[in-house]
């Protein structure tokens, strides 16, 4: 699968696979090595983060989950963990937050 989506260009799902094989200390043929653990004081996953940056975007859950082969139900799950874990009540609050602490940073034009 991981070998097909680098061959696609599809990187969302070869991003979904790189992490379930890190999940399940799989190595993948032929990938990169995996990337060092993140820094302790970050808080959010890496698939919160992709959820995050997107809504940061002004992306609703619907658009969030199609750009990341995911259901609306699950980026929802995953927006309401990432607000838990920054203190927010509201999504926008969540981005400000997230901003200010550094686990954002300002998009680029690649993601606009």
């Amino acid at each position: 699968a991981h070998a097909v989506a680098v061959r696609l260009g599809a990187l969302p799902l070869r991003d979904a696979v790189r992490d379930l094989a890190h999940r399940a200390r799989v190595e993948l043929a032929g990938a990169e090595p995996v990337a060092p653990a993140r820094d302790v004081t970050d808080p959010l996953t890496d698939r919160e983060r992709d959820v995050l940056e997107r809504v940061a975007l002004g992306r609703t859950n619907r658009q969030v989950g199609e750009e990341l082969y995911i259901s609306e139900k699950t980026v929802s799950v995953h927006l309401s963990r990432v607000m838990a874990k920054l203190g927010a009540s509201r999504r926008a609050e969540a981005v400000a937050i997230a901003y200010d602490r550094g686990l954002l940073t300002a998009p680029t034009a690649e993601h606009a």
